[in-house]
């Protein structure tokens, strides 16, 4: 350890002290990997004794623990256990409540799941395996931490009910741990997997506190590693109605570089600016990462304060000016355009694109409107296997062990919900053995909604997405702004959401067509004809519907889990893909939500970031930043996308 470590407590210091929210944290500094056994080197932080809600970040020691019992032969990795229809009770978190009971899987694919999506219905499975061996999950599972040295910890929850939370909730009955806990955790799993002395102590071996780190590297909301290139970040995240916390072991080549514990508390809902809170936390989240990795990688860098930023979270930042964007205000009886652009230019939203995050919505589209004809399409099986998951290039089952098999339509839900690459492969291969040309299908769909009022006049579906490093899109071709906004419109108006009652998608955007329904009469059946079924929209948004931690534009939207504003959304913004993924494609992103001012108007939103050549590091971060920023104006009413 080369650098002073004052500097990094001064520059974490200062990105605390700016917030209008309390920030309680630890970062713990090993000397060396060959140093003594519990040796954690520096410890510098502040507020890090306080006791707060641990929310999930309380999985990393609940992993620990499980793990303690595998390194004693009293559980397998191996073992299967099976989710149940009651476990989805209240479950807001992961991706197990969206798919049908009876999903089997091994011990060691549920612990990744509680760690990669943070699956509630995972968790519950884990602390049962636990209980069938121990007699009493929970005891256990305090027992172990009050071994390992995590004295302030208490677990309290099997299943934290945080639907029935308010925002000024106590934390008196909920799992609780301080900073200091985290990062003392995460120091020794760093340790561990070098050293057999620091690994017994958390009666592990070395293998599998490998293990463990290997799990936190695939986590689906990565933050501390949102503005990283050199380092890594094995993290875990935690959402509360009022805090947010991120905790990570940061290595470089594999070696333990710094233990890092961030909770930030009574966040407001948004910053006097218009900024949502919880992503100006999400920006100190990131922030802390930059600034350890400038620390320990880049001295020279300290003295100016490491890493530059584009601004707060929800300024769309030097970028922003490459993005092209749609928006459009449904109210009961009228539709308006969100303003005139002042960023962009209102030429921008007319500008082609590739699909580049979308075409799963067109495909979900053209398989719900299969299904209409073939009721039995989308409960055809799709098998999900090793081949699938070595090809894909994101998504939460690429490390997975074993097979999976699901329903045709709860595998569309997840990669509409996720971006899941091996489950868009394993749905292509399924198709082509169900005789169902996905592309012939999604090209019949565009042609038919490009005539008519309401047309898409610049969509076209050029062919499948390569297997190779496939990003869960499903199909490639082109697009517009302008025209996803129209295919938003109308899947509102036909998917009978509550604002579009009296709306009917003719003419423009949208029309009244209560206001002069003689008008509309004479085209009423060639509309009938080329408009989207009914029921096929009802399903398409409630697929749309299931993302619980959403990218791209409605990433900013307030509220956590159940207490969220509804939204609908499809997003290609995937924050752990490589810097190559849609090189050459960029991100698109689209959102449907209800208006801030008025909760019976809808909102629809649609946007694309080009790529730049050789895709720069933290890119995607970046973008998020600035769809998070265009979605919420435009949930806001402020004025131009």
């Amino acid at each position: 350890m080369s650098a002073d470590p004052d500097v990094l407590y001064r520059r974490v210091s200062q990105l605390a002290e700016q917030q209008p929210f309390a920030v309680h944290w630890q970062i713990r500094l090993p000397t060396a990997c060959n140093a003594e056994p519990y040796d954690h080197g520096v410890v510098i932080g502040e507020g890090a004794q306080t006791q707060l809600a641990s929310f999930s970040t309380r999985k990393v020691s609940l992993l620990a623990a499980a793990l303690a019992l595998v390194h004693r032969g009293e559980l397998n990795l191996a073992q299967p256990l099976t989710v149940t229809a009651a476990m989805k009770d209240g479950v807001q978190a992961g991706i197990m409540k969206n798919l049908a009971p009876g999903v089997e899987l091994s011990l060691e694919d549920h612990l990744r799941q509680m760690m990669i999506t943070s699956d509630n219905i995972c968790t519950q499975l884990v602390f049962d395996a636990i209980g069938q061996v121990t007699g009493d999950a929970l005891q256990w599972v305090n027992d172990y931490c009050a071994w390992v040295g995590m004295r302030a910890t208490v677990h309290r929850e099997i299943f934290p009910r945080s639907a029935e939370l308010s925002w000024h909730h106590g934390i008196e009955a909920m799992t609780v741990t301080t900073p200091a806990d985290q990062a003392h955790l995460l120091a020794l799993l760093g340790q561990g997997t070098y050293d057999d002395a620091a690994a017994a102590r958390l009666h592990l071996s070395r293998q599998l506190c490998r293990f463990a780190v290997e799990l936190m590297y695939g986590i689906y909301t990565p933050l501390l590693a949102g503005r990283t290139s050199s380092l890594r970040f094995a993290e875990k995240n935690g959402r509360g109605l009022r805090s947010l916390s991120q905790v990570g072991l940061a290595t470089a080549e594999g070696a333990p570089v710094a233990a890092v514990a961030v909770y930030a508390e009574n966040i407001p809902t948004q910053l006097p600016d218009g900024t949502p809170g919880r992503l100006a936390a999400h920006q100190l989240f990131a922030d802390i990462g930059a600034a350890v990795e400038d620390w320990q990688v880049q001295p020279t860098r300290q003295s100016s304060g490491g890493h530059s930023s584009s601004g707060q979270s929800g300024d769309p930042g030097d970028l922003a000016g490459e993005a092209y964007s749609a928006g459009i205000l449904l109210e009961a009886g009228t539709t308006r355009q969100l303003g005139e652009p002042s960023v962009l230019s209102h030429q921008q939203s007319h500008r082609q694109h590739r699909l580049a995050g979308v075409g799963k919505l067109f495909a979900a589209l053209a398989l719900a409107e299969q299904a209409e004809h073939d009721p039995t399409l989308l409960q055809a099986s799709v098998t999900i296997t090793g081949t699938h998951r070595r090809r894909a290039a994101v998504g939460p089952l690429r490390t997975h062990t074993g097979d999976l098999s699901l329903a045709l339509g709860d595998a569309v839900g997840l990669i509409i919900s996720t971006s899941d690459a091996a489950a868009s492969l394993a749905v292509a291969d399924a198709l082509r053995g169900h005789d169902v040309d996905l592309v012939a299908q999604a090209q019949q769909l565009t042609e038919r909604l490009g005539h008519g009022p309401d047309r898409l006049t610049a969509t076209s579906i050029t062919g499948a997405e390569p297997a190779e490093g496939a990003c869960g899109d499903l199909l490639v071709g082109q697009t517009t702004p302008q025209d996803l906004a129209r295919l938003l419109v109308q899947l509102a108006c036909v998917g009978g959401l509550d604002s579009a009652d009296g709306l009917a998608c003719a003419g423009g955007l949208c029309s009244d067509a209560s206001a002069d329904p003689e008008a509309a009469a004479p085209e009423s059946a060639a509309s009938e004809a080329r408009s989207i079924a009914p029921a096929a929209a009802e399903r398409v948004l409630g697929w749309m519907s299931q993302v619980f931690e959403p990218a791209g534009l409605s990433s900013a939207l307030p509220g956590y889990g159940p207490k969220r504003v509804p939204q609908w959304s499809v997003s290609g913004v995937e924050l752990r893909s490589p810097s190559s993924v849609f090189s050459t494609g960029g991100w698109s992103s689209v959102m449907i939500s209800y208006a801030a001012r008025d909760q019976k108007a809808l909102v629809v939103a649609a946007t694309h970031h080009p790529s730049h050549a050789g895709g720069a590091a933290g890119a995607g971060r970046r973008v998020s930043r600035i769809f998070a920023g265009l979605g919420s104006a435009a949930y806001r009413g402020a004025g131009p996308l």
